[in-house]
């Protein structure tokens, strides 16, 4: 649990791991992106949707390939997102307990404390 939290005036503040929750956001985006590709291509779904998408990710389209260029287009955009939000978070934690982020998340090791 080293790393994980901190107390600060009795109330408990987590700090979140931009990484996996980048790779969460990537997972999910890539599993919907792929999803809606196939929808549009087996029952004709969001094509409109798969339209607008085509427009910003390069291959992306209702087919089969398109549906794998989605997911890895989604992957990227959702890994981004989610690190981003995840390194913000952290950020702004810090910021509001006045510590460095090594200080408040606990990241230093125990060892050096003693």
């Amino acid at each position: 649990m080293e790393g994980m939290t901190m107390m600060s005036k009795g109330k408990c503040m987590c700090c979140l791991c931009a990484v996996s929750l980048g790779l969460a956001f990537g997972v999910v985006s890539a599993i919907f992106m792929l999803l809606l590709a196939w929808a549009g291509w087996f029952w004709g779904y969001g094509t409109l949707l798969i339209e607008q998408y085509s427009a910003i990710y390069y291959g992306y389209s209702s087919s089969l390939m398109g549906g794998i260029a989605g997911a890895i287009w989604g992957f990227i955009g959702g890994f981004i997102f989610g690190f981003l939000s995840g390194w913000f978070y952290n950020l702004f934690l810090c910021c509001r307990c006045g510590k460095s982020c090594s200080e408040s998340c606990g990241t230093t090791s125990e060892k050096s404390k003693s």
